[in-house]
């Protein structure tokens, strides 16, 4: 930050996003910056009653100190934090001030989903969102994965819940 500040996420506002959640059945999406967001999310997900399963988004960065670099390596930390804390849970790869498409052959390898567009690019990059998107579709397809169809994100969650208990 230009002038400093402080990343906060206060409990209540937290606890907030997640009574939204369970309240309009909608699937939290957690911005994993550091290991310990992972912690907390799947502690939040274990509350009563349970919210939708939540989408955890691990967010890499070259601009920025939070975060990891874009690296398998660290992925495989993110991913190895998740299996014991929410064993089976949703993930996909994001970013802020960085390209994360190096990262794509990995994902699809550890069985992960890319989120793609200009945010998740590095700043003043002259692509559209549009040319992110079949840039990112033509590199999952070269490295063995397909992408998943909204009817099939879809199903996918729906089983989760139910296994779950949470409303679906």
């Amino acid at each position: 930050l230009a002038h400093g500040g402080v990343y906060a996420n206060p409990h209540e506002d937290i606890m907030e996003g997640m009574r939204i959640a369970r309240a309009h059945n909608v699937h939290p999406s957690y911005a994993i910056y550091e290991p310990g967001f992972t912690r907390l999310g799947a502690a939040l997900a274990a509350i009563a009653p349970p919210s939708p399963t939540p989408i955890y988004r691990f967010m890499f960065s070259d601009e920025f100190a939070w975060g990891f670099p874009p690296r398998d390596k660290y992925l495989d930390i993110h991913l190895d934090l998740l299996a014991e804390t929410a064993p089976g849970a949703p993930w996909m790869i994001a970013g802020l001030g960085v390209d994360i498409t190096p990262l794509i052959p990995h994902t699809v390898a550890r069985g992960g989903h890319i989120r793609v567009g200009l945010e998740d690019a590095l700043w003043g990059n002259p692509q559209t969102n549009e040319a992110l998107v079949k840039d990112a579709v033509r590199r999952v397809r070269a490295a063995g994965g397909e992408p998943a169809t909204t009817a099939e994100v879809r199903r996918e969650l729906k089983v989760m819940d139910a296994a779950r208990g949470a409303p679906s």
